[in-house]
């Protein structure tokens, strides 16, 4: 292996985390050119020229945690070019203290607080992620749960000209 491919490799399992590498290699997008990462912490420095040179963008941001989130996915996909690879994930928030906790106890109210407060577009389900994509424009590729995470790989179809 070239070191700038061992580069590659350890730059994203640092940004991405090691299970979201794992997705990303079983998938078949580990590397190669036109791969963009948006961070999860920084504004995004990408301009419209470099994601229309895109293959593959990378959101770390979970969907769970985006407050609009088919707003942000239908802008992401106005810019990229047809058949470019979207992928990220999402956590799917299980109301177990519904179950378990009692009325009036503070725990019970300190997990509600918890729970509404990490999850702002509610319970996430693969059928609800699909949807949304389909809505935006996507084609879900693969979804696979690794430690508590959904993965998603998606991409935008090549749509062909019909001509009369």
């Amino acid at each position: 292996m070239k070191s700038t491919a061992v580069f590659r490799v350890v730059n994203m399992i640092i940004l991405c985390g090691f299970s979201f590498f794992r997705f990303m290699r079983s998938a078949g997008l580990s590397g190669g050119p036109g791969l963009i990462i948006l961070s999860s912490h920084e504004g995004a420095n990408y301009g419209t020229v470099d994601l229309r040179r895109a293959r593959t963008l990378i959101s770390l941001r979970r969907l769970d945690l985006i407050k609009h989130l088919e707003m942000f996915i239908s802008s992401l996909v106005r810019l990229l070019p047809p058949d470019t690879s979207f992928v990220g994930c999402f956590a799917r928030h299980r109301d177990t203290f519904c179950e378990t906790g009692h009325s009036g106890s503070r725990l019970m109210l300190i997990s509600r607080l918890i729970h509404h407060r990490s999850a702002v577009n509610g319970e996430l389900s693969c059928d609800r992620v699909s949807a949304i994509l389909g809505r935006c424009g996507l084609e879900i590729i693969n979804m696979k749960e690794l430690n508590g995470l959904t993965y998603f790989h998606s991409r935008k179809p090549v749509t062909e000209l019909i001509h009369k």
